[in-house]
């Protein structure tokens, strides 16, 4: 598949040739001394009703109210949901969570101070929560006692909020950290499902971890959606009534899909089996910076797995250049480790960007600046 990627992007190449010849101190982090801003940034939580709001918050300079939480769900048709957004939902994850009562020793930063000296607390917690991808994978298991979810994580943890305890906040919603511009209010929807048409790409449709979804296949149609007692058939319900409702049904294999709208024919989709983006990097090396003469796109993904991929586009063909993998960092830095060298993001008032650069590729040696989407 990668030589006939390769041999398009060459071919494609070829033809446009011969055409063209003729972060800051933190001030709202969570207190653990029994003062009175410890109430008001901590819910005394009960381990067995956990749904709500964690957060581990504070203040950028230039940038305002910096927001990582993790928002865990009420048990829906799929089970225990859980959402986490970082760096003011720049960067996220989604899957579900199990919780045990299991001890589990922890090792964390309580709050943003702590963090940025290296300061770590250590104890032990009656339960276990642990984190799970929507394709099965493991991405975690830490200390959690209702108030505080201790995230030593590797799999769920995102820049400036990494080794650290998310405390449930009272307010939800309606506190700071869910009014906040890109707070909790910005959370994104992930994909649980995305099912998509082989002749038709644009055709899809989206069923997302917070019970939404999108059906692209004639005109957008968002709602909500439920999965069966089989476990494979989904009921899609319309937000309008003049809205057409339909039923997804996954196949045995995981691979494709039977969409049917209500009083129409059934359609077979296929099912993208990809690994979730979480943190993706984009921009466009331009006409006079590579030897196809027109500007390319240029990106690299990074996903839950702290693997990363390189990758270039044009004429609709897209061309992976390679793999690696990716950390984070306190400070809000991010480094690509690709074999051809390290690549090192940088915060500015516009937003994350890193400089791309890659020897070699079908259009010569590139380079761009990439902006984080």
């Amino acid at each position: 598949m990668k030589a006939k990627k390769l041999l398009a992007f060459l071919c494609c190449a070829t033809l446009a040739l011969s055409v063209l010849a003729g972060c800051g101190k933190g001030t709202d982090e969570p207190k653990k001394d029994g003062t009175k801003d410890q109430t008001e940034t901590e819910a005394k939580g009960d381990p067995a009703d956990p749904a709500g709001y964690y957060q581990f918050s504070y203040d950028v300079e230039g940038l305002g109210l910096w927001v990582n939480y993790i928002h865990l769900y009420e048990e829906s048709s799929i089970g225990k949901v859980f959402y986490a957004g970082y760096a003011s939902n720049q960067i996220t994850f989604a899957g579900t969570y199990e919780i045990e009562k299991k001890s589990c020793d922890y090792n964390v930063s309580m709050s943003r101070a702590d963090s940025e000296e290296g300061k770590m607390t250590e104890g032990t917690a009656d339960y276990t929560i642990t984190f799970f991808g929507f394709d099965g994978a493991e991405l975690g298991s830490c200390g959690y006692d209702g108030t505080y979810i201790y995230n030593d994580t590797t799999g769920v943890a995102g820049t400036g909020a990494e080794n650290c305890a998310f405390a449930k906040d009272a307010e939800g919603m309606d506190s700071k950290y869910g009014q906040a511009d890109s707070g909790y209010g910005g959370e994104k929807g992930i994909a649980y499902v995305k099912a998509y048409s082989e002749e038709d790409e644009t055709c899809t449709v989206t069923l997302n971890h917070d019970g939404s979804y999108s059906d692209m296949m004639v005109v957008e149609v968002v709602g909500t959606w439920a999965q069966g007692e089989d476990g494979k058939t989904y009921t899609l319900t319309p937000d309008s009534s003049s809205d057409t409702a339909a039923e997804l049904v996954i196949s045995d294999d995981g691979a494709s899909a039977t969409y049917t709208p209500d009083g129409g024919e059934a359609v077979t989709l296929k099912i993208d089996q990809s690994k979730p983006v979480v943190l993706k990097f984009a921009g466009v090396i331009p006409a006079d910076g590579n030897s196809l003469g027109q500007d390319v796109d240029a990106w690299i993904s990074c996903y839950n797995d702290k693997t990363c991929e390189a990758f270039i586009s044009a004429y609709g063909v897209e061309f992976a250049l390679g793999t690696g993998e990716y950390e984070t960092s306190n400070d809000g830095v991010i480094t690509f480790h690709f074999d051809g060298g390290d690549m090192v993001s940088a915060n500015t008032a516009d937003g994350a960007t890193v400089e791309f650069s890659w020897a070699g590729t079908p259009i010569g040696d590139v380079a761009a600046t990439l902006t984080q989407e």
